[in-house]
């Protein structure tokens, strides 16, 4: 099927390259000659040498360099980003165009062979030799060559390390400061097994002490925790010292940690359970990876089961357990304000949040990475699989909101996301994670004082407030790992079970179904569109202050608003207690209990067709294409493409950095209704394969102007190269017989209906895509609607990768067609099943 072309910039000339970096290939030469000579270059960072990342800076991207790189002395150590001419959030006004003033790295380990090979090639390229099937790809580089130079200490120190080690010392300047290192990951086995005495030895030169260290192979994962003196510490972030300038660390940044928010616990109790406990039969297929419950409290006694790997419940005070408890209550019950029957399945919990004596707050343990325990939570999560005792054997769902608030999502995938892409494919895992929550204050545009603000007309206050908010998304984005590829990412919606506002305070929004204000926003990995969706988070009331003429404002959270969830006594040691609790993660908590409701559903619907939902590859992507398939940005959408300014694809991609598809509708999807029918596929597929798919049109869609509605989700999973920018392996997409989207002439192309722009939807692993009209068609298409899957490499490793995918397909029509669509295409599609090249069983359920 053909796709889009992509734009590149013309290659240099190679005379104008010679005089650009004659002179920077003349140092390279002279580096090589003094390592002939015998000098050790050792105290010369500046200087290329063997085992000292070399930096190829270009202009644009060259694909087959790695393969020739490989075979050149050049060890590949990966892929990265330079830095940025301009602010990111300059986006150019084509939504698939790429980030204006990134500039590829791309980053070798040269042996002394190596180097006098790119010289030796640089030479013949300089001096105007016509390029041969030997040297294509090497003249390509250098036609796009901007720099070439060792990996430096400004490469290697984060941006951000400085603010941190302030803040550490600020905060108590008699402790040493954590951080963490991210080694070069070699590929020979003996040179990462000298890792860990290489940081010994660097540590012991610096005062330093290692706390942790951590291999994941299949990520290119190498790094250790440390800890230093707050003068070394300085010393670093200003980019000196032997920290800075050590070849075998890639990169230094500060410690990943996560702390929850302490909640005020009311003197209300909870409801008393009357809903029969699950029986031992209705085994979990969610597991909650996030604090420790309270297992005896009365709202979840009996309904959730906790697996220990890292952290014991001796570790974490039964009166500190809020953040898990929390979850789990509003998983197992939604919001308790609201009344609703809480799931009948049990739900594994594996604690990561520890409670140390000398924090205030839950946390993830101080001394240890915590990319290593969640590693080794999701390690014994599959180990359960083939222990038919184990109550965590069935889990497909994960749900995961513990994020990295030092690590504000830039540009590159972090470890932490990079190992939940990595497990969803491999282990066909679904991870639901929340986007992350975002205190700071934001500037506002209107207003000269906070009591302007505070006696503003409320519906001015609420437009102010989410065109500011948008000016400021650059400041507010969401927290690693919440960019992971193959999982769903949820943002909050300001609403709850809760009413009223205390008096006194300011509610920043009505029921309009907009973020609340502490939602981070997108995007994410390679621009694709974070989060997912978005759900109910609770309401966060506003708060504003004036300095230096500006006005300001941020949102905070009220123990009388909110959504309202088990919680632990902090004095009594009772366990009726509840409380109020806001944020993404009660958002994620509430998109995985409405994953376990479908799962209900998608188990009785194999069932029907005599297949095994819980040995089915696709279960993962079954139950995230059914999560977003009731997505839609309806009035919020509406009103959000009048507050923003821009043109029409600028405004789209602004509305999904704050709701990604929208809000899900899953009523929609699991209920019944004569006027639509929602079809579900699901199978594996391969590069360069394509699904033919028929769908018959209703014959309610004929001969009148009612409003018809066709509505798709693709989601699938994708192997990931963890050390390349395209990152991406697999894309899989939706497209008509000529390879684009226009279905049917009896429902518009995608643009014409309010959603994110379909080339941004291709970016991710979830695309949804929503058609209507009102036209007059006296005919059907030939066949009925041809709707294909088809999925090409992104990456030439994974040509022959299985990716598993499902779409789910609804159709639907206006309430006043009196015709039953459901009979009319059910009926059509049990006599004539879905024609594809490889068959793949139609699921057909009256929603």
């Amino acid at each position: 099927m053909p796709g889009l072309r992509a734009h590149f910039p013309r290659t240099i000339s190679y005379q104008d390259q010679a005089e650009r970096l004659g002179g920077t290939f003349a140092g390279l030469q002279a580096s090589v000659e003094r390592i002939l000579g015998g000098a050790d270059l050792t105290a010369s960072p500046a200087e290329a040498s063997p085992d000292r990342a070399l930096v190829f800076e270009v202009i644009g991207p060259v694909a087959d360099f790695v393969r020739t790189a490989r075979g050149s002395g050049l060890e590949w150590l990966g892929e990265d980003y330079g830095p940025t001419d301009e602010d990111d959030d300059e986006d150019p006004q084509d939504a698939d165009a790429d980030p204006d003033g990134e500039t590829p790295l791309y980053v070798t380990m040269p042996t002394l062979a190596g180097l006098q090979k790119v010289l030796s090639l640089w030479r013949r390229f300089s001096s105007g030799e016509a390029r041969s099937a030997e040297t294509t790809a090497w003249w390509r580089l250098f036609g796009y060559l901007r720099d070439v130079r060792p990996w430096s200490a400004k490469d290697r120190v984060d941006a951000n390390l400085q603010g941190y080690v302030e803040r550490m010392l600020e905060r108590h300047p008699e402790r040493p400061v954590r951080l963490e290192l991210d080694l070069w990951f070699r590929a020979d086995a003996g040179l990462r097994s000298q890792a860990r005495s290489y940081i010994d030895a660097l540590m012991a030169s610096v005062d330093g002490r290692v706390l942790d260290f951590q291999t994941i192979e299949p990520i290119h994962y190498q790094a250790a925790l440390v800890e230093l003196p707050g003068a070394r510490a300085r010393t670093l972030a200003g980019l000196e010292g032997p920290l800075a300038d050590a070849n075998k660390v890639m990169r230094i940044r500060p410690q990943s940690f996560y702390v929850a928010d302490t909640r005020e616990v009311s003197d209300q109790t909870g409801p008393s359970p009357t809903a029969p406990l699950p029986g031992s039969e209705r085994s979990a297929v969610a597991c909650l990876l996030d604090g420790y419950p309270v297992e005896n409290h009365e709202l979840l006694s009996g309904r959730v089961a906790v697996k220990e790997v890292d952290v014991a419940g001796g570790a974490v005070p039964v009166a500190r357990r809020f953040h898990g408890t929390a979850m789990a209550s509003l998983i197992v019950h939604g919001d308790l304000e609201l009344g609703e029957l809480p799931i009948d399945r049990m739900l594994t919990a594996i604690p990561i949040l520890a409670a140390p004596q000398n924090l205030a707050h839950e946390c993830t343990p101080p001394d240890e990475l915590p990319i290593a325990i969640v590693y080794r939570a999701l390690l014994a999560l599959v180990a359960a699989r083939t222990d038919a005792d184990d109550p965590a054997r069935r889990v497909v769902v994960v749900n995961h909101s513990v994020c990295d608030g030092e690590a504000p999502f830039a540009r590159r995938p972090s470890f932490w996301a990079k190992l939940l892409d990595h497990m969803a494919h491999e282990h066909r895992l679904l991870f639901v994670i929340s986007a992350g929550n975002t205190r700071d204050a934001f500037d506002l545009d209107t207003y000269a004082s906070s009591s302007a603000f505070d006696q503003a007309d409320a519906v001015e206050r609420q437009i102010v407030l989410l065109r500011s908010i948008e000016t400021a998304k650059g400041t507010r984005v969401m927290l690693s790992p919440a960019e992971s590829l193959n999982a769903l990412t949820v943002g909050a919606v300001h609403a709850d079970g809760s009413s009223g506002c205390p008096t006194g305070m300011t509610d920043p929004f009505d029921a309009i179904g907009v973020s609340n204000l502490g939602s981070s926003v997108g995007l994410g990995i390679n621009r694709a569109i974070k989060p997912d969706l978005v759900e109910h988070g609770g309401r966060q009331l506003v708060r504003s202050s004036t300095s230096g003429g500006k006005v300001s404002a941020w949102g905070f959270e009220h123990p009388d608003v909110g959504q309202k969830v088990a919680m632990p006594d902090p004095n009594r040691g009772v366990v009726d207690r509840v409380g109020r609790s806001t944020g993404t993660s009660n958002a994620a908590a509430l998109v995985t209990r409405a994953a376990i409701r479908l799962a209900d559903v998608v188990e009785e619907l194999y069932a029907e067709n005599g297949d095994d939902w819980e040995t089915a590859e696709t279960r993962a992507v079954v139950l995230k294409a059914l999560l977003a398939h009731g997505c839609g940005w309806g009035p919020t959408g509406e009103l959000l493409d009048e507050t923003y300014a821009g043109g029409w694809q600028r405004r789209r991609e602004a509305i999904s950095r704050f709701l990604g598809y929208g809000k899900p509708d899953h009523d929609r999807v699991l209920s019944a209704d004569g006027s639509r029918i929602t079809l579900l596929a699901d199978d594996l597929i391969e590069p360069d394969t394509l699904h033919e798919y028929r769908i018959p049109v209703p014959r309610g869609m004929l001969n009148n102007r009612e409003l018809r509605r066709m509505t798709m989700t693709l989601a699938w999973s994708s192997p990931i190269d963890p050390i390349s920018q395209r990152y991406r392996g697999v894309l899989v997409e939706l497209v008509d017989e000529g390879g684009k989207r226009k279905f049917w002439d009896g429902l518009k192309a995608p643009k014409g209906v309010l959603q994110p722009a379909v080339m941004a939807s291709r970016r991710g692993t979830l695309q949804h895509i929503v058609l209507q009209d009102k036209k007059l068609m006296k005919t059907a298409a030939d066949g009925g609607i041809f709707v294909g899957v088809q999925a090409r490499s992104d990456i030439a490793e994974f040509a022959r990768s299985s990716v598993p995918y499902a779409m789910a397909l609804t159709i639907e029509l206006a309430q006043s067609v009196r015709q039953d669509v459901f009979a009319d295409v059910e009926a059509r599609i049990r006599q004539k099943r879905i024609v594809t090249r490889e068959r793949v069983p139609t699921r057909v359920r009256n929603r």
